[in-house]
C-alpha cells in the first residue's frame, strides 16, 4: 500500500509539471478517488513541494523546491555525465543537432543538447516534446512498455499532417521501430527530420541520442546507433567497475 501511494504522489507531481490542475482534474487523471488525492495534494503542500493558486477552483503547482530536486538529480547522473562527449560525437558524425532525450508522461525531455556550434548544453531541460511524433521519442516508446501503454491510453495529438495520431497504428509503428534498432521521423513534427537510437543501461532503455536536422536518413541512422551503442557500452563498464 505504501508503494502505491509513492507511486501515485509522483504522477500528481509529474502531472502538475505540466499544468496547474485542480484535485478533481488530477483525480480524472489518475483514475483515483478524489478524496484520496486531496490527502497527497496536502501532504505535499505541507511540504512546501506545491503551493496552491486563488481562484473559485484551487489549482495547485509546484514551488521551486521541486526545481532544485530535479536539477540536482540531472547533475549527480552517471547517465549525463558520461553522455556529453557522446551527443558531441552523433553531432560529429552528423553534421546535425544532437540531442539526449528523456521520457517524462507523455513527452520526451531534452536535457543535452549539441547545436550548430558544436558546444554541449546541459544538463538542463531545454525543450519538451510529445513522444508520439519525435524519433527519439519513439525509441523510447517501443522500449518501454508501461510507458508505451499510458500513452498510447491518451489523445495523440496532431502537430503536422503526417503526426500518426491513431494508437494501433502507432502500435504497428513502434514494433517496427524496436525491430530496426532505431527510429526516423520525417515531417510528424514542424516539417523537422531526425533519427534516433536507444541508450541501454542494466537491460533498460534509459534514454534516446537523437539528431534532427534536414533530409536526415537512414544513413544518418545507422550513425547515431553507433554513438548510441557506444555510450551504452561505457555505462556498462562504470556499473561494472
Amino acid at each position: 500500500m505504501e508503494a502505491w501511494h509513492v507511486a501515485r504522489t509522483m504522477r500528481v507531481l509529474e502531472l502538475l509539471a505540466y499544468a496547474p490542475l485542480s484535485v478533481p482534474q488530477l483525480a480524472e487523471a489518475l483514475g483515483a478517488n478524489p478524496r484520496t488525492v486531496r490527502r497527497v495534494v496536502g501532504q505535499l503542500v505541507e511540504e512546501e513541494y506545491l503551493v496552491r493558486g486563488a481562484g473559485p477552483r484551487w489549482r495547485y503547482r509546484p514551488t521551486m523546491r521541486l526545481v532544485a530536486l530535479a536539477g540536482q538529480t540531472l547533475n549527480n547522473s552517471t547517465l549525463i555525465r558520461h553522455a556529453r562527449p557522446y551527443v558531441a560525437l552523433a553531432h560529429e558524425r552528423t553534421d546535425a543537432i544532437a540531442e539526449l532525450l528523456m521520457p517524462s508522461y507523455q513527452s520526451v525531455l531534452c536535457v543535452l543538447r549539441c547545436g550548430t556550434d558544436g558546444e554541449v548544453i546541459g544538463p538542463a531541460v531545454q525543450q519538451v516534446v510529445p513522444a508520439h511524433c519525435c524519433a527519439g521519442g519513439k525509441v523510447l516508446l517501443a522500449r518501454r512498455d508501461r510507458w508505451r501503454d499510458s500513452v498510447l491510453a491518451t489523445t495523440l495529438e496532431r502537430r503536422a499532417d503526417q503526426t500518426i495520431t491513431d494508437p494501433l497504428s502507432l502500435r504497428r509503428e513502434l514494433e517496427a521501430v524496436r525491430a530496426d534498432g532505431y527510429a526516423i521521423q520525417t515531417g510528424e513534427a514542424a516539417g523537422m527530420s531526425a533519427a534516433a537510437a536507444p541508450i541501454v543501461d542494466a537491460g533498460e532503455t534509459v534514454a534516446a541520442l537523437q539528431v534532427h536536422g534536414i533530409g536526415l536518413d537512414h544513413y544518418a541512422a545507422r550513425l547515431v546507433v553507433r554513438s548510441a551503442r557506444e555510450l551504452s557500452e561505457t555505462l556498462a563498464v562504470e556499473r561494472d567497475a
